[in-house]
């Protein structure tokens, strides 16, 4: 039966890194990598408009946007200002005319919880394969 641990040393710096948990830019990439999961079920969900000259899509707005903590948002662009149409699509609204009087509601198509309730597995599947191997790294000292 041994009496010592053999490279001691090196187990006590894997224990170490392990300890220090994940820095900002390992939850980055693993954010990154269920945004772009999340961004790939949601692009053909989103309505496409025919018949309409557009010079940006709804579905060419849609962005990932990381943040210094690494977390990563999902949303339309500003620039395109298209969050606003994206919005109208996804809840629905009523339609109105100039006097206010109400004519018809048109319902919303849910695009965004649709894609919510399917990428809920995937998404997490996604980030924990990252962490999964920014942990081996840790393990292995590279």
């Amino acid at each position: 039966m041994a009496n010592e641990v053999k490279n001691s040393d090196s187990f006590e710096r894997i224990l170490d890194d392990l300890a220090q948990g994940f820095g900002t830019s390992e939850r980055l990439a693993a954010n990154t990598a269920g945004a772009d999961v999340f961004v790939s079920i949601m692009k053909p969900k989103v309505p496409k408009r025919s018949g309409v000259d557009e010079k940006i899509h709804l579905r060419d707005a849609l962005i990932k946007v990381p943040h210094a903590n690494g977390s990563v948002d999902v949303g339309f662009s500003s620039k395109s200002d298209k969050g606003y149409i994206g919005r109208f699509q996804n809840d629905g609204w009523t339609v109105k005319d100039k006097t206010g009087k109400i004519h018809s509601h048109v319902p919303g198509k849910h695009f965004w919880e649709e894609t919510q309730n399917e990428a809920k597995g995937k998404v997490g599947q996604a980030v924990a394969e990252v962490l999964k191997a920014e942990m081996n790294k840790k393990v292995r000292g590279g």
